[in-house]
């Protein structure tokens, strides 16, 4: 058997739900030796029997960036690497060469993405783009073999190397992190989350708006807004301010900071109805959202964008709607229906968790991930 497996990351943190506590502690279970190495952080603790050892990169230059992750594979000695990025990629098969080293690149994020070029315009834009686009490629050819977190950024590599193998490992959670909250009428107040990014093109307007509607629909019913998650900018929080300044008396909002992913779990299902509208750009639209299944796994009805990677993934959804963003009439409606008839309410809660047990969970694709490591 493989001894030593490092996650490599320079997208994610160590601690990362994914990485930590679904492929990291699988690994661990079936008696692998592993170990995270994050860029994102500067970290060094053995959790679980997992050891982290990380840095912080954010004030290195490229070059540097890729001989101090060198120097940390160096120190692991491993015979897998999982890398998450090109850069981790370009990093490992620098490191491995002329070594019996097998480097699997795991794809979770688009690259280039819209964050990689914001700082971007005009023509730099377009050759930024281009350079980026040929580094992934290159970390392709580089790569041994593929995981794929979603269909939509699996498409370019299963074409060009098509002879790699490849496993799809979508983002289903381990119900295990789960803490269920037994299923209630909404009465005289209905408990919304919205979590993630706080932004407009996150869809923060339209989830305050929408809310503004139905709240003006059903004055009789108090609709608590609680929002979990972080600006990324003073730009994006005042945006937030400006659009909550004069709403209905009956809407009050939460606003809590984003939280660790155990203490996440535990609470995210004390709700009634999840809400997820971000923009439908060719990003978004093409970007499976990890947390839908989170929230199936809650046992709550969701409405969401009607975005492309979910109509992939879910062809048939019971569990909930997916609207057009700025379509507030209908999403105002959903919300109100969900209030007015107890039966729906229950049928989809129960279609969420039904589906979460029997489809979207860790457990059911465990497995697979461990006899593809193998």
């Amino acid at each position: 058997m493989i001894k030593k497996i490092v996650l490599l990351n320079t997208a994610h943190k160590s601690l990362d739900d994914r990485v930590f506590y679904h492929q990291a502690q699988s690994l661990i279970n079936q008696g692998y030796d592993v170990e995270i190495i994050s860029t994102k952080e500067n970290l060094t603790k053995n959790i679980n029997s997992i050891q982290i050892n990380s840095f912080e990169d954010k004030f290195l230059n490229k070059n540097q960036r890729i001989n101090e992750i060198i120097k940390y594979l160096s120190n692991s000695n491993p015979q897998i690497i999982i890398a998450d990025s090109p850069l981790a990629v370009i990093s490992s098969s620098i490191y491995k060469r002329n070594k019996n080293i097998k480097l699997i690149y795991d794809i979770t994020e688009w690259y280039p993405s819209k964050k990689n070029l914001t700082h971007n315009k005009g023509i730099n834009k377009f050759f930024k783009t281009i350079f980026l686009t040929l580094l992934n490629l290159i970390s392709g050819f580089k790569s041994d073999c593929f995981i794929f977190g979603e269909h939509f950024k699996s498409v370019p590599f299963r074409l060009l190397f098509f002879w790699k193998k490849y496993i799809f490992l979508p983002y289903y959670p381990d119900l295990n992190f789960i803490n269920y909250f037994p299923v209630e009428r909404i009465k005289s107040a209905v408990n919304l989350t919205f979590s993630g990014i706080i932004s407009e093109e996150k869809g923060i307007e339209s989830v305050i708006k929408s809310i503004k509607y139905a709240a003006l629909k059903s004055p009789g019913c108090t609709f608590n807004l609680r929002i979990i998650g972080y600006f990324p900018t003073n730009e994006d929080r005042n945006f937030f301010e400006y659009k909550t300044k004069e709403l209905p008396q009956n809407i009050i909002i939460y606003l809590e900071n984003f939280l660790a992913f155990p203490e996440y779990c535990k609470i995210i299902g004390n709700t009634h109805i999840f809400l997820d509208l971000r923009k439908k750009d060719i990003e978004n639209s093409l970007c499976l959202p990890i947390k839908l299944f989170y929230y199936l796994a809650c046992g709550r009805p969701v409405i969401y964008s009607n975005l492309s990677s979910i109509k992939k993934a879910i062809p048939n959804i019971d569990f909930g709607f997916t609207c057009l963003p700025n379509d507030y009439e209908s999403i105002s409606y959903h919300i109100t229906e969900y209030i007015n008839n107890p039966k729906l309410y229950n049928t989809h809660c129960y279609n969420a968790l039904r589906i979460s047990k029997n489809k979207f969970n860790w457990k059911l694709i465990e497995n697979d991930f461990i006899n593809f490591i193998k």
